[in-house]
């Protein structure tokens, strides 16, 4: 009879002292995640209007960036993108064989690029950021920053540089090729006479 009472322990422990708080841990730390998750969120939708930088966030149609990376060709060189959001652009021109460098001013969407990426990923505004190593420069902004943009691409550029803007055009700058229907517009970095 003892013998049959110490198998059956031994088939069916007793719970670790202690165990039940592992569970409570486990439901403390999910809430924990949760709660900072829904901060983040909330921290990233209301970053452009907290900071004053940042642009609300809208991304990039694969079909139109391939488009316009295959006509410039990207093989082998330095693709800059400007607002790179999540990294869709820039993961894009690393699959076509460029060097891409992404570029961000919002830390959430910063963070997650570079770790999705596995590039390089600057966390700066584009405006402080030199370009003249760049062979393209990729953008997707509103059309007010296209025109500011505009002056510093030209000036910091060299002249075989391209820029491909997404959605709207980029004023001052030599137009070389578009699609109407994918909206992409491709320059070069010399102003337009």
């Amino acid at each position: 009879m003892g013998r049959r009472v110490a198998e059956s322990a031994s088939v069916n422990p007793p719970p670790p002292r202690g165990a039940h708080r592992l569970l409570e841990w486990g439901v403390i730390e999910v809430v924990a995640l949760l709660a900072a998750f829904s901060i983040l969120s909330i921290l990233h939708i209301l970053w452009p209007w907290l900071s004053g930088r940042g642009a609300a966030y809208s991304t990039s149609r694969a079909r139109a960036v391939r488009w316009a990376f295959e006509l410039v060709g990207v093989r082998g060189k330095r693709v800059y993108d400007l607002g790179c959001g999540y990294g869709v652009v820039l993961a894009i021109a690393k699959s076509m064989g460029a060097e891409p460098v992404g570029v961000e001013v919002d830390p959430l969407r910063w963070l997650i690029c570079k770790a999705v990426c596995r590039c390089r990923v600057l966390f700066r505004d584009m405006f402080e950021v030199d370009l003249s190593n760049a062979d393209v420069v990729y953008v997707f902004q509103w059309p007010s920053v296209n025109a500011k943009l505009a002056a510093k691409l030209a000036r910091e550029l060299k002249p075989t540089a391209y820029v491909v803007s997404y959605m709207w055009e980029m004023p001052q700058l030599k137009l070389v090729a578009e699609n109407p229907q994918l909206k992409v517009y491709i320059y070069q970095s010399i102003y337009n006479v």
